[in-house]
């Protein structure tokens, strides 16, 4: 009896147990496989012909082809070839140029360059990239951009930056037909950027400000090909650029004054206008400061002949020349 009960408790333990470790368990899910984290491959690389080389950008997404977020990359490999049809990857990447940028340490922007291949004048490049992980183990090809080759665009050279009355003004010189680019570094500009662009071998930068550093580069385009940059030296303006002679003045007589009026200065920095004044042939001595172009001199005797002329001042003080003289006699 003794035996038959432990062999039934000890049964039923065995069934507990088993239910427990089913309970515990629930179903068996899919395996979890680790990761092989191949990075994503760059989707928006674009390529421009500079001079003799070819120059890549693109961007390395933070993400492996398993959706698994990378923080660190092994580098990337670029490569530049000729253009065939039909277009095999094979075949082109071992004719192809392949620069390994081994620097490159974390997905973000990148930026390559490559010589350029020599006898390509007027025939087609293709230009892809892909992203190695930090086992070397290679992503899938990029996007693919084609460059048309021309013949290298020369930089221009002599740039200079000199203060005008408008702004500063960039020359250079340049002896092909060229379009060009041209950038510029200001005080709080981390990098150069995009100032304008010129069809001569001219430009006025009039969004300054007056007493601070700037530097200026410029670049030749033809073709949708780039020359190199050529730089100025650092420049800081000074305003030291009067205000225009102000113009149209006019003295008639009124009742018991002489009523001048003018045409506007139009300058974003003008300030106001001071008006002179003689007696007779006498030398002419400053009557008011006045900010709108009219004023009426009631401090006059009558019959008495008297002479006017203005200038102009602006924010900083330049003062400029005085207008051509106008006269009248007091009613």
């Amino acid at each position: 009896m003794i035996n038959l009960a432990l062999q039934h408790w000890a049964g039923c333990g065995a069934v507990a147990v088993l239910a427990l470790m089913c309970v515990g368990c629930g179903t068996v899910g899919e395996p979890v496989y680790p990761s092989a984290h191949i990075p994503v491959a760059p989707s928006d690389l674009s390529a421009v012909q500079r001079g003799s080389r070819i120059f890549v950008q693109f961007t390395v997404p933070p993400l492996t082809t398993d959706a698994k977020v990378q923080t660190r990359i092994g580098g990337v490999e670029v490569f530049v070839g000729p253009a065939a049809k039909p277009f095999n990857t094979e075949t082109w990447t071992a004719s192809a140029t392949r620069v390994t940028v081994k620097s490159a340490e974390k997905p973000g922007p990148m930026e390559a360059s490559a010589p350029l291949p020599d006898g390509l004048a007027g025939k087609d490049l293709m230009v892809g990239a892909r992203v190695l992980n930090t086992r070397s183990r290679a992503s899938g090809w990029s996007n693919f951009a084609t460059v048309h080759v021309v013949s290298p665009v020369v930089a221009p050279t002599d740039v200079t930056a000199t203060a005008v009355a408008e702004g500063v003004q960039i020359n250079w010189v340049d002896e092909g037909e060229h379009a060009f680019r041209i950038f510029r570094q200001g005080p709080t500009d981390r990098l150069p950027a995009e100032a304008g662009r010129a069809d001569t071998t001219r430009f006025v930068d009039g969004d300054i400000t007056w007493g601070s550093p700037y530097r200026y580069w410029v670049q030749a385009v033809r073709d949708g090909a780039e020359s190199e940059t050529a730089a100025s030296p650092v420049l800081t303006p000074e305003d030291k650029f009067p205000p225009a002679v102000p113009a149209g003045l006019n003295a008639v007589t009124g009742v018991g004054s002489i009523e001048l009026a003018w045409e506007r200065n139009t300058e974003t920095d003008f300030k106001n206008y001071v008006i002179y004044r003689a007696l007779g042939d006498g030398q002419l001595q400053k009557l008011a400061e006045i900010d709108v172009p009219a004023y009426s001199d009631k401090a006059t005797e009558p019959g008495k002949h008297y002479k006017y002329a203005i200038a102009a001042v602006d924010q900083r003080g330049n003062v400029s020349e005085k207008s051509a003289a106008v006269e009248a006699i007091a009613p």
